[in-house]
């Protein structure tokens, strides 16, 4: 992309200094020697500007440069570097050539110059080992869930989490390496979850449920017994209940905890240091107001360290922090940010020589993959994060390491398929060939019914697809390469496709030619947005925010403007009816199980129930009716008739579905999505000492 002198200078220095604050003064000495007199102030906006133009971005709700008031500038994207830096020389700046010909000549010389530098690098790189690849092989095989593995200090047993062979609850077990049956430590009817092994190997630290907000945290002993409560923490609800941001993690000593905990439900998620024996806790971190908080500790083997995530929100958007820990325990020191990936990065565990960490990421929670990074010294020097040979792409992973280097971690591959079913006649339902051996869904039929708009993750990263109507010639629409990206929705003309995109974990509205082409973000929506469909005449789109507080539905200008909200008691994902008069939406109902469908005036007004129980994303209106799914699990086709206003069973599938439902315009075929396998089922996988 062009790109003027000044500009390129100042993205040279935020890529240098990526992820640090780099103040205005610095730029002001990048761009114009000390005896230059100019309006520097001026002059700076003016390069961050262009520079913004030319990568697309925002100052509100920035993807590259983020601004600081009073302080300077960020770069916040995720950078690669093809080579290290202190291995290639930088090129000696080119004078401009008073003579055509001389450039010619100064061009060689550069090329010289990044030659010798890459030839060094290639001299002086560390060889590739030649020892064989690490090959996982299955801990545990059992039926069901389990989660959140242990290792005790001898390594040769692992605790962890299994809802158990019936399914019916979570409780603690711990098996013997090589042995076939598991022993379970907890028998209590509620869940009991994130298993934490002392470092003197006598107790066990683990959760249990209390309620949807609060689990207390026991200690049982290792070779089993009585329990004993230490505390209760607020962990904030149904997305901690297992999937591991309720991990706790010791300190050596084996007389205190990191436990992620807050004070009311209002605030964010911290980390607290808890005394076993008293249970008194302190708070050692205080993340921002606003985000998610604190969770996944992992405390370095001497204990002087503490590596955690901070996360934006509970489904993504989360790096990895550094904690200090001097003598005493506790933090005197802000955390410093060790990651800048603006993704899903979380999960870290230490390598036994405590040089060194091992952690979980991806760009959504389903491609989650294993990454190793050093952190050596005092002060502590960061190495290059790099993909491990095993280990994903999978939902969570949850890794433990032995004093002994083993590593188990929980292996869940989530899979999910787009099916077709004939409406009419037969019913017959069929498998489209757009399918990949990865996440395919939220399938949205264009408007003329020729084409199929659909999300998959088969290049590595969520990204939107379209293809034909009977699934063939399916091409890429985006190359977001990173952040989550899902629920496309045509507009009525046929021509665009809007979608949600959550760059750095906050979601946004993003717009797309058919034809192809850089997305646009819909602006004036609001931070944190979430895509529900367009208006019938094109003119508006709709979209989910808790701008006050509460999720609603409001509709904004397509090409940006003034937002209007169109809910007041609550409302998400829904769509606007073929005579334009009514917004139909889902309303979450308070028991947490299937949602209501309402519908509202496009002006506002009265909130009427329709249907009292559907499943979410999983509803279409055409003009005599309304299509929904009547549950998750082998769910019935139903029908509301607007005419009669009963319901009609229309078919039945097999299988669980999964996210997306779509009625062609003609009214003779149904998309829906299932997933394929077994949901829910995971396996403890180990790797012998390999590094």
């Amino acid at each position: 992309m062009p790109l003027q002198e000044q500009p390129f200078q100042v993205l040279a220095v935020l890529l240098r200094h990526r992820g640090e604050i780099v103040a205005r003064e610095e730029l002001q000495r990048a761009l114009w020697p000390a005896d230059t007199f100019v309006e520097f102030d001026h002059g700076v906006n003016t390069a961050i500007n262009k520079l913004r133009q030319a990568l697309g971005d925002s100052a509100d709700n920035p993807r590259f440069i983020e601004t600081l008031t009073r302080k300077g500038y960020r770069f916040i994207a995720p950078v690669e570097s093809l080579a290290h830096p202190a291995s290639i020389p930088p090129p000696a700046p080119i004078p401009v050539p008073e003579v055509r010909k001389r450039g010619w000549w100064y061009a060689i010389a550069g090329l010289v110059v990044v030659a010798a530098g890459c030839a060094a690098w290639l001299w002086n790189k560390p060889a590739r080992s030649t020892m064989a690849l690490p090959v996982p092989v299955p801990f545990t095989t059992y039926p069901g869930l389990e989660a959140s593995p242990s290792f005790s200090p001898e390594g040769d047993r692992v605790a962890f989490s299994w809802d158990g062979p019936k399914r019916e609850n979570f409780d603690i077990y711990v098996n013997q390496i090589g042995a076939d049956v598991p022993v379970r430590l907890t028998m209590d009817p509620d869940p009991d979850v994130f298993p934490a092994w002392s470092p003197d190997g006598r107790w066990i630290a683990f959760q249990r449920k209390l309620s949807d907000e609060k689990f207390g945290v026991f200690l049982i002993p290792a070779v089993g017994g009585a329990e004993r409560k230490l505390t209760e923490v607020l962990c904030g609800g149904k997305e901690l209940q297992w999937w591991g941001q309720g991990k706790m993690s010791w300190l050596p000593s084996s007389r205190r905890l990191v436990v992620p905990d807050r004070n009311s439900v209002q605030e964010p998620l911290a980390l607290f240091l808890v005394s076993v024996e008293t249970g008194e806790k302190r708070k050692l971190t205080s993340p921002p107001q606003g985000l998610f908080g604190d969770v996944y500790p992992s405390v370095s083997p001497d204990g002087r360290a503490l590596v955690f995530t901070r996360a934006i929100n509970g489904l993504g958007g989360s790096d990895l922090f550094l904690l200090e820990l001097p003598e005493g325990s506790s933090a005197t020191e802000e955390p410093k940010r060790i990651t800048f990936w603006q993704r899903n990065t979380d999960e870290a565990a230490w390598w036994p020589d405590g040089n060194s960490i091992l952690f979980a990421s991806g760009t959504s929670t389903s491609n989650k993959r294993l990454w190793q990074m050093a952190i050596r010294g005092s002060p502590r020097q960061l190495g290059d994060p790099e993909p491990l040979p095993f280990g994903g792409a999978t939902n969570y992973l949850m890794p433990t390491i032995s004093r002994q280097g083993r590593v188990v971690y929980m292996q869940f591959v989530n899979r999910a398929h787009i099916w077709r079913l004939e409406l009419g006649g037969g019913h017959r339902a069929e498998k489209l060939p757009m399918n990949s051996s990865r996440l395919d869904f939220v399938p949205q039929y264009s408007p003329d019914g020729k084409r199929i708009a659909f999300t998959s993750d088969r290049s590595g990263s969520h990204e939107i697809w379209v293809c034909d109507a009977d699934g063939l010639n399916a091409v890429k629409l985006t190359s977001f390469g990173g952040p989550y990206v899902a629920g496309p929705a045509w507009s009525p003309d046929g021509r665009r496709i809007a979608f949600t995109a959550r760059p750095g974990g906050i979601g946004e509205i993003d717009i797309v030619s058919v034809d192809g082409g850089k997305p646009e973000r819909l602006r004036g929506a609001h931070v944190g947005a979430g895509l529900s469909g367009w208006s019938r005449d094109g003119k508006w789109i709709y979209f989910v925010s808790k701008r006050n507080g509460n999720k609603q539905v409001w509709k904004i200008p397509v090409n940006g403007g003034e937002a209007v909200q169109i809910t007041k008691q609550g409302g998400a994902q829904g769509v606007e009816s073929p005579d334009r008069k009514f917004f139909y939406y889902l309303f979450d109902r308070v028991d947490g199980e299937n949602t209501e469908l309402r519908r509202v005036p496009v002006e506002g007004g009265e909130e009427v129930r329709i249907v009292p129980s559907v499943c979410s994303n999983a509803f279409a209106v055409i003009d005599r009716g309304i299509y929904f799914l009547s549950d998750w699990e082998n769910p019935s086709v139903q029908r509301f008739d607007f005419a009669s206003r009963m319901v009609e069973t229309v078919a039945k599938l097999k299988g669980r579905v999964g996210w997306g439902f779509s009625v062609s315009p003609d009214g003779r075929w149904l998309l829906y999505t299932t997933h394929e396998g077994e949901l829910g089922q995971t396996d403890l996988m180990m790797v012998e000492k390999f590094r």
